[in-house]
């Protein structure tokens, strides 16, 4: 019998629409070989687009402090990698490919176009309690963030007609930095010039986490891994 999760992508699917799934893995107690089945199972779906992200405990949350006392024990680092890299073999086998460290599509023409704005350094409005924005103004590329709770949002549209608590114009440090943590993890990468370290460029490069050319520098397949370590070196 078809769950209803299924029946419900099946029916989007009729529409003509492209579908996505998000899934979260890494979980307690999830083997490889059950990761692996529940992929397979989504990749057998009508689907165009898939967004697996492995569980991450943030500091200071309710998950953080179950792992503290011991009541959630989820995978440690190596059982990590190990499900990060048999995840991209099977999407890649099924022609999912990676065009971003945790996004997979069919093609092209399925890459999400929303979050490819951020990835590219792109400009959008951040609307709602608690939305971050990036616009272009004659000014420079400003910062903005919306009151967080929704009395107070509601309060400021009416009073000035923008929910914002802050606006902040940034330096050029602060974008070139912003455009190298969000472009690093798209396939197509960042501008070469954007990386003004040529030593730590090098450096990388020989570990095999970056490759470059005169146009562009790329996270390879290892380098997605230690995304955050490439960053502190380029940063």
């Amino acid at each position: 019998m078809r769950s209803s999760e299924t029946r419900a992508v099946e029916a989007a699917a009729k529409t003509g629409a492209r579908v996505s799934l998000d899934l979260i893995y890494a979980r307690e107690g999830q083997s490889v070989a059950d990761w692996m089945r529940e992929l397979r199972f989504a990749l057998a779906l009508p689907i165009e687009h898939l967004s697996l992200y492995q569980l991450t405990i943030e500091q200071g949350t309710a998950f953080d402090r179950a792992v503290t006392r011991g009541t959630l024990k989820p995978p440690n680092a190596e059982e990590g990698a190990a499900l990060y890299e048999e995840t991209q073999a099977l999407c890649t086998m099924a022609g999912f490919p990676a065009y971003e460290v945790s996004n997979h599509a069919r093609d092209e023409k399925a890459w999400s176009r929303h979050n490819l704005i951020y990835w590219r350094g792109g400009d959008w409005v951040g609307v709602g309690p608690g939305a971050h924005g990036r616009l272009t103004l004659p000014a420079g590329r400003i910062a903005t963030e919306a009151h967080k709770k929704p009395a107070d949002y509601i309060t400021a549209v009416k009073r000035e007609g923008v929910g914002w608590t802050s606006q902040e114009i940034l330096n050029a440090a602060d974008v070139r930095a912003e455009r190298l943590i969000m472009g690093l993890r798209i396939e197509e990468g960042v501008p070469r010039d954007l990386v003004r370290d040529s030593a730590a460029l090098m450096s990388l490069a020989a570990d095999g986490v970056l490759k470059f050319d005169d146009d562009r520098v790329r996270l390879t397949r290892k380098g997605r891994q230690v995304l955050d370590y490439v960053l502190r070196k380029l940063v």
